[in-house]
């Protein structure tokens, strides 16, 4: 019997734990010590089971070798049945097991869905929290956007991204992306995401990508899609990319264009879509809501659906990075918002079946409310940052006043541990908000230092109204609808 782990799944392990994630099922797990020793012994390349389990009883001296082989065994199957890895007697019967993405299928997975693990043994805690608090302690980077190029050909009305950074863009020349790519894998990352400007205006996109796959990174590319060749999607097929996200506007080809200031920009993203669902390579809209097209948002939804993929939205808006609020003239006004989260509430599918049935944020906080205040309020800083073409490394795309450094001047590594910039935001837990703590709809609101500090004019702990009265407004239709639901049943 041989075993590999799956071609879409990804592993690191550290001193502390071992990772697994599925880009396919979208699945992940963590492991403790044991976990982790039996993972690190599976790797891409077949290997004998028999010889694994040889080489295990070298660090179980007290066990004896008929217990290992039943715990390992046992191990093994549970990550087969999650599709984590795969099992046979010859190199082509894993070959024929191990699955692709497809659109064949009923509902096809392109985001996590569920950070609670799915195993044989009941997990109390789910991998979300467990990387928040893990990484307090010794911060260790798994995630990083990569705008590799500052260019764009389109000039979208409510971007975070000033237009100048745009009109006298560059590119990041080849050599220092594997450069830095190489660092990144080094200190054990494991997701990039590829992003601009535009990402298809990088001439070298695709061997970037190659490149991520040598060095066993998961990939992601958010793209406005205009750009893109027939041959790009060959290449994109060829290196398995997790996920390609775009925006899409409105099914009205008019508003899309009236928003990206593009004429022809929806005939070419919509079906640059069409042909990577053909391809069977995963993608996703994104579909901001503004004033433009606050009444398309059950269209997209409904085109979506259509093509089996998800559709996503935000309401809220950023304000440009260089905290200019201008942009913020496109926002939904709350009674422009109100209609909108009905329209989610009613057609939103994924919605109904996620958001609803999600554990409510007091339910930990009453549970253990000092483990809970000391949690950061996200990843950034923690595990997760973004390097743009010029080299500047901020702490989230958007987040481009708040500058950790330069890759140019120092490396990745000594700017992940050294910053000062960085030290200051890992000091920020869910303690810095304590008015949000207490807050009646603090499980309907998501606070985000990025888009404080972008509004505020600079102070990522000031949040301005407009957030806190989506927030509330949000509750409000939550409860009406989950009332209707109720009353639904009862009189059924």
């Amino acid at each position: 019997m041989i075993t590999r782990q799956s071609k879409n799944s990804f592993i690191r392990c550290t001193e502390h734990y071992g990772y697994i994630i599925n880009q396919l099922t979208r699945q992940d797990r963590v492991y403790n010590e044991v976990g982790s020793m039996f993972l690190r012994h599976i790797s891409r390349n077949p290997q004998n089971v028999d010889s694994i389990i040889y080489d295990l009883l070298a660090q179980f001296d007290d066990v004896s070798e008929e217990q290992l082989k039943s715990d390992f065994l046992e191990f093994l199957l549970d990550l087969e049945k999650a599709q984590f890895v795969v099992i046979g007697n010859s190199k082509e019967e894993l070959d024929q097991k191990d699955q692709s993405f497809t659109y064949a299928i009923e509902r096809p997975n392109t985001l996590i869905e569920n950070f609670y693990q799915e195993t044989r043994e009941k997990v109390p805690d789910n991998t979300q929290n467990f990387f928040l608090e893990e990484v307090q302690g010794r911060p260790l980077i798994s995630a990083l956007q990569f705008e590799l190029s500052s260019r764009c050909n389109e000039r979208c009305i409510h971007c975070y991204i000033p237009n100048e950074k745009k009109n006298s863009g560059i590119d990041m020349p080849l050599n220092k992306v594997k450069s830095i790519l190489d660092e990144f894998a080094d200190m054990g990352g494991i997701h990039v995401t590829l992003s601009g400007g535009e990402a298809f205006l990088h001439k070298d996109l695709l061997d970037i990508c190659r490149y991520c796959r040598e060095k066993d990174l998961k990939i992601s590319i958010l793209s406005n899609l205009i750009s893109l060749k027939d041959e790009d999607i060959i290449g994109l097929k060829t290196v398995n990319v997790s996920l390609i996200q775009t925006s899409l506007y409105s099914m009205d080809e008019e508003i899309h264009d009236k928003i990206t200031k593009v004429k022809g920009s929806w005939t070419k993203t919509k079906n640059a879509i069409e042909k990577l669902v053909a391809a069977d390579i995963p993608v996703q809209i994104s579909c901001p809501l503004m004033k433009a097209n606050k009444d398309g948002y059950r269209a997209v939804l409904e085109y979506a659906r259509s093509l089996k993929i998800k559709a996503q939205t935000d309401y809220i808006m950023m304000a440009e990075s260089n905290l200019d609020t201008s942009n913020l003239s496109n926002r939904l006004s709350l009674e422009e918002t109100e209609q909108v989260i009905r329209d989610i509430l009613e057609f939103d599918l994924d919605y109904h079946e996620l958001t609803l049935i999600q554990k409510p944020k007091t339910e930990e906080l009453s549970f253990d409310k000092e483990r809970f205040l000391k949690q950061p309020v996200c990843g950034v800083g923690y595990d997760n940052c973004c390097i743009t073409a010029n080299g500047d490394v901020y702490p989230c795309a958007g987040w481009q006043s708040f500058i950790l450094g330069n890759v140019y001047k120092q490396s990745l590594k000594e700017i992940w541990e050294k910053s000062e910039k960085i030290k200051e935001l890992r000091k920020i837990t869910q303690a810095s908000f304590p008015k949000c703590v207490s807050c009646e709809a603090f499980n309907y609101c998501n606070r985000c230092l990025v888009r404080n500090f972008n509004e505020s004019n600079g102070d990522m702990f000031n949040i301005p109204q407009h957030f806190c009265d989506v927030a509330f407004l949000n509750m409000r239709l939550v409860k009406e609808y989950e009332e209707n639901l109720k009353d639904k049943v009862y009189t059924s």
